[in-house]
């Protein structure tokens, strides 16, 4: 009779640390909401936004487009198309108060050079605070956004994010690595 009190306390413990990890993941989940009405927003006003468009070269090897899409000052989204002989590939940066929010990356495989889209493959990448805080691929499985691979990619994006902004933002009609 006396071990009651200690196992229901056991019991409490276990409920409240079982729990205790649906919260972090709930305030994850919070965030890709609201980061996917944000997404929805900047399409949906997409065309009223003034549009800027460069060339992109040196990132593929048949070159490539940049779109701007500002509101006033601020960039909200950039469009990237990267063309090449085996493929082709479309990034979409998405921006809240200058960070970079959301990338949509989209690759078209051909059946042979400049051929037929045979297959594609979509990732997807949430970001608050310059940090990626989930990873959808093309499996629709989430890696781990602590793992070498993820950190790697966080960096790649980010660094593009930045030269497109630059790239757009400047007077140059060309963009180049």
């Amino acid at each position: 009779m006396k071990k009651l009190p200690y196992l229901i306390f056991l019991l409490i413990l276990g409920v409240a640390s079982f729990t205790s990890g649906p919260i972090v993941l709930g305030q994850s989940d919070a965030q890709i909401s609201t980061i996917r009405t944000q997404y929805a927003s900047i399409n949906k006003r997409a065309p009223r936004y003034k549009k800027v468009k460069k060339q992109l070269s040196g990132f593929s090897l048949e070159g490539g487009e940049l779109i701007g899409y500002f509101d006033g000052p601020s960039i909200v989204k950039l469009v990237a198309n990267h063309y090449g002989e085996m493929g082709r590939s479309l990034e979409e940066y998405y921006y809240s108060n200058g960070k970079l929010i959301f990338v949509f990356e989209k690759v078209f495989h051909y059946n042979k050079p400049m051929g037929k889209v045979v297959r594609s493959e979509e990732n997807r990448y949430y970001f608050n605070n310059d940090q990626l805080i989930r990873w959808i691929d093309s499996s629709g499985k989430q890696p781990d956004t602590t793992s070498e691979d993820s950190r790697t990619k966080q960096k790649e994006l980010l660094e593009a994010s930045n030269l497109f902004i630059a790239g757009a933002r400047g007077k140059k009609t060309t963009i180049e690595p």
